[in-house]
């Protein structure tokens, strides 16, 4: 990813990176369906209430950690996410966080892993406690040295590894599964 400005405020760093990656001007969230690209396609997902209300933090993340908004970054922003403290309550955050996580440890995952192990130093936006308006309004190098002066967290990264792997398989898995029964019924 492009660097940005250290002495952006966070607010300013969002705006730029929303007009560098066509995510409009408020990153979408004001929009009914989010779109997951994969290469020349996209898949629609419903852009829910807890994606519409949380979204600008994981842009914030891939601010912080300056991951890109390809495959590889967004598994590695997601692994980076999940070390830093996850989601809370917010299942579809994680979900989708997990099967991000999965696509890298398939595809890219020595940069998943270092991704990984740095989110174990630090927080992120979800979980520093700080609001919105707060984050906002501080510059990008008061927001980082915020979420790293955190203790190391103790999370075991081969088991989250395992986790998002099944979560990326699981419909791979579950597709087999029912071919095999309606092939089984059927013979």
């Amino acid at each position: 990813m492009e660097a940005i400005d250290s002495h952006w405020t966070v607010k300013q760093a969002i705006k730029d990176f929303y007009a560098r990656n066509n995510f409009g001007e408020d990153g979408g969230i004001n929009e009914k369906w989010a779109w997951i690209k994969f290469g020349f396609f996209s898949m629609p997902i419903p852009n829910t209430e807890a994606r519409r209300k949380n979204i600008y933090m994981h842009d914030v993340s891939h601010i912080v950690t300056g991951f890109d908004t390809n495959w590889k970054g967004e598994s590695a922003v997601s692994a980076w996410e999940i070390a830093s403290g996850g989601w809370g309550k917010a299942y579809l955050l994680w979900l989708l966080s997990l099967w991000a996580m999965g696509l890298g440890v398939v595809f890219y995952p020595t940069q998943v892993l270092k991704a990984f192990r740095k989110g174990l130093t630090m927080r992120n936006a979800f979980t520093s406690g700080l609001s919105k308006e707060e984050i906002f309004t501080l510059s990008l190098s008061d927001l980082r040295s915020r979420l790293s002066n955190q203790p190391v967290i103790k999370s075991d990264p081969w088991g989250w590894m395992a986790v998002s792997l099944l979560v990326f398989l699981s419909p791979l898995i579950t597709t087999g599964v029912v071919v095999f029964i309606l092939l089984n019924s059927v013979l």
